[in-house]
């Protein structure tokens, strides 16, 4: 599908972007610290906003990559359209996990949207909506892969 390869790219340049600026904000505040003897007050809460979106995108690719705790034992022993069928009851599982937490997620990203980050001064929504927005991407990734399976155990 064209959609999930322009989606895999997309999430792929995003986890580089915020990678590199949350490396960038950490570095260049240890060298104030450490060479200039003063702190940039928004670093540090830049650096763990961006942890949270890093997680939460991360956790988007390792539902793309299938790379989530699972049960190796089970996979290994099934063969043929019974692990086809493990991995549609695992999709399953991981979707019912995303669906929860994305609902919840927009709950409380809206509960405190009127809280503001003291250095930074945004919104907190702006983090905890790496919740919502990662849940989102698992949910397409987990969908794609049941359709994918129920079309292998048609076969």
């Amino acid at each position: 599908m064209k959609a999930i390869k322009y989606l895999n790219k997309t999430v792929d340049l995003l986890l580089f972007a915020v990678l590199a600026v949350m490396a960038l904000s950490m570095a260049v505040n240890v060298f104030c610290r450490s060479c200039l003897n003063f702190s940039i007050s928004w670093a540090d809460e830049l650096s763990q906003s961006l942890l949270v979106w890093l997680t939460f995108l991360g956790a988007a690719v390792a539902v793309r990559e299938h790379s989530h705790y699972s049960f190796n034992f089970l996979d290994q022993v099934f063969k043929g359209k019974a692990r086809t069928g493990l991995a549609l009851f695992n999709n399953l599982l991981v979707l019912f996990c995303a669906v929860y937490m994305l609902v919840d997620g927009v709950k409380i990203t809206e509960g405190i949207a009127n809280w503001l980050m003291p250095a930074m001064g945004i919104s907190r929504a702006w983090i905890y909506g790496a919740c919502p927005v990662g849940c989102a991407i698992m949910i397409i990734y987990c969908v794609a892969d049941i359709i994918n399976n129920i079309k292998l155990l048609k076969v």
